[in-house]
């Protein structure tokens, strides 16, 4: 994401630009309208602001007004988003990105309350503060998200986010705070930095759409008819018909919950699946482990394409977008016979024609039957493939193993503060009850303790200080049964995270024995079939009953002249 180093020449027509953005507002109500004022009628029917709320009952506010944005001081007072962004900007920024929002005339203002009074430029400057309207009151997409998620996931998928603790976040905040853990699960949440800002693939679009199309031709989409970016997920969902006819190569497929996902996040999530229903998503990952599409890579990378994937046939057209070979069969066969001869292939029970290496992946079985006149390309894309899928399974075990880490020190974490708000608890009783002792005894009658003493015996403790004893010593006891309980915890996470690591070591090397047979028997039955060629090239009269003769030998030395 270094690329951004480039718009530094236009940074300063940029700034430019946002400082003379609010410049274009419509007329402003008058009088000029107020901070909104957030809160909320109990059962009782009396109206309490969201400070009270959030003190008194943070879950109800977590489940009805996630967009009540704010947080506790030091001395746990509630203070609202706007409070925080007039006193602590900086800290506004790096902790709470999600808090959307801009100043006017030295105020800051929610984006809720942008997008009820100037519309049209909360829409043009920052289609980056996702969410809509519901009874005339602008909400933000954490809302949507924890009140009504179906409707996000069929009128916005592109509200990129996912829960925390109950809590829903944007994008741009887990790439803030698990900038690791995004391309591992949500490898479809396009985007990239600005000034050290994560912004989704829709503001990018709409604000330097010439450099998406420069270094991020992976980011599938288009505009719609109110010129609101979509990712293709959104026109697969809605336009399915307009995709088949314009973008096949938007490559991507509905998960089990019906939601549409690009092939990276599959090629990211479900290799082995990939694999089998679509060899067809050529591309590779970057070294941040992003997968990116072979168009992407042969317009930034055509000499890694040639030297490591050099099957991923292809051309560009006349604007400079590359596509693969199934896209010109599709779009301009003619073409594709006349200026690639060597991609060679043959059409499916749908007529849909593939290349070999698609049907190397797909069906060996079938294309060594049909076409033995592929049996030399059919060899080297297996051996391409077997490297191809060693590369993919010792990189799906690094990250498993890095997630295992990654999860047993996040379950450290929360362990040791929970450990640590516990001996809180037990100091804060502890100290009450002795405060209560201490309260009760100053109560009781007697000028001293005198009358407390037991007769012949100076030496025996008072009543009270037995009570104090004693308080101690239960407080002791509590302490080390916590102690005890921690280690106990302790030692069955560190088993329980041992014996993962052996499970994956084990799962590890059943799949590469997997894909060892898989590759052998594959090559013993090719390497066969060339043998059986060449024996019935040298002895075409020896059969009693010759087979079909296989096609002629010159097209295949052709297509291997041009490969």
């Amino acid at each position: 994401m270094n690329r951004l180093r480039i718009l530094v020449g236009t940074a300063a027509l940029i700034f430019m630009m946002a400082v003379s953005a609010h410049a274009q507002f419509k007329p402003w109500p008058n009088p000029m309208p107020p901070q909104m004022r957030w809160g909320d009628y109990d059962t009782g029917h009396s109206w309490h602001d969201a400070a009270w709320w959030w003190t008194n009952h943070s879950d109800w506010v977590h489940a009805h007004h996630p967009e009540w944005w704010g947080d506790f001081d030091d001395e746990h007072a509630w203070h609202p988003a706007d409070w925080w962004w007039q006193t602590q900007p900086d800290w506004v920024r790096a902790h709470h990105p999600e808090w959307w929002g801009d100043f006017y005339n030295g105020v800051w203002y929610p984006a809720a309350w942008w997008w009820k009074y100037q519309p049209e430029w909360a829409r043009a400057h920052h289609p980056e503060w996702w969410g809509d309207f519901s009874q005339n009151q602008w909400y933000p997409a954490s809302w949507w998200w924890a009140t009504q998620p179906g409707w996000v996931r069929t009128n916005h998928p592109e509200w990129w986010g996912d829960f925390d603790n109950g809590i829903w976040y944007p994008a741009p905040w887990w790439w803030q705070f698990q900038p690791a853990w995004v391309p591992i699960h949500h490898p479809d949440w396009w985007g990239d930095y600005y000034e050290g800002v994560w912004y989704a693939a829709p503001w990018w679009y709409e604000n330097h759409a010439d450099w998406v199309r420069e270094h991020h031709p992976e980011w599938w989409g288009d505009f719609d008819d109110h010129h609101y970016w979509r990712p293709a997920g959104w026109w697969w969902e809605n336009r399915a018909d307009w995709c088949r006819a314009n973008h096949p190569d938007w490559w991507g497929d509905f998960d089990p919950q019906n939601v549409w996902r690009p092939a990276g996040w599959w090629w990211q999530t479900n290799p082995d699946w990939c694999r089998a229903n679509h060899p067809e998503w050529w591309g590779d990952f970057d070294n941040r482990h992003i997968w990116l599409p072979a168009a992407w890579w042969a317009q930034n990378q055509p000499a890694w394409v040639k030297t490591n994937h050099p099957e991923w046939w292809g051309d560009f057209d006349d604007h400079r977008v590359w596509h693969d070979d199934e896209w010109w069969h599709q779009h301009d066969p003619g073409w594709a016979a006349q200026h690639h001869p060597e991609w060679i292939g043959d059409v499916d029970e749908h007529q849909q024609w593939h290349d070999l290496n698609w049907w190397a992946r797909k069906n060996p079985d079938w294309a060594r039957e049909h076409h033995p006149e592929w049996n030399a390309a059919l060899q080297q894309a297996a051996n391409r493939i077997h490297v191809s899928r060693q590369k993919e399974l010792a990189e799906q075990h690094g990250q498993q193993v890095q997630e295992a880490a990654r999860q047993e020190a996040q379950r450290e974490q929360e362990t040791a503060r929970q450990h640590t708000q516990q001996i809180a608890d037990l100091h804060r009783k502890n100290t009450q009850e002795l405060q209560e002792l201490e309260r009760k005894h100053a109560e009781e009658p007697g000028p001293n303790d005198e009358w407390t003493r037991v007769p012949n015996n100076p030496e025996a403790k008072s009543p009270h200080a037995e009570q104090v004893e004693n308080l101690q010593r239960k407080h002791d006891s509590q302490m080390q049964d916590l102690e005890r309980k921690q280690m106990s915890a302790r030692q069955t996470a560190v088993q329980q995270h041992f014996q993962q690591q052996q499970e994956l070591t084990k799962q590890h090397a059943q799949q590469q024995q997997a894909i060892e047979r898989e590759h052998t028997d594959r090559m013993t039955a090719l390497r066969t079939q060339a043998e059986q060629q060449r024996q019935s090239a040298q002895h075409p009269k020896e059969e009693e009953h010759p087979a079909p003769a296989p096609r002629p030998a010159a097209p295949r030395e052709e297509h291997e002249e041009h490969r």
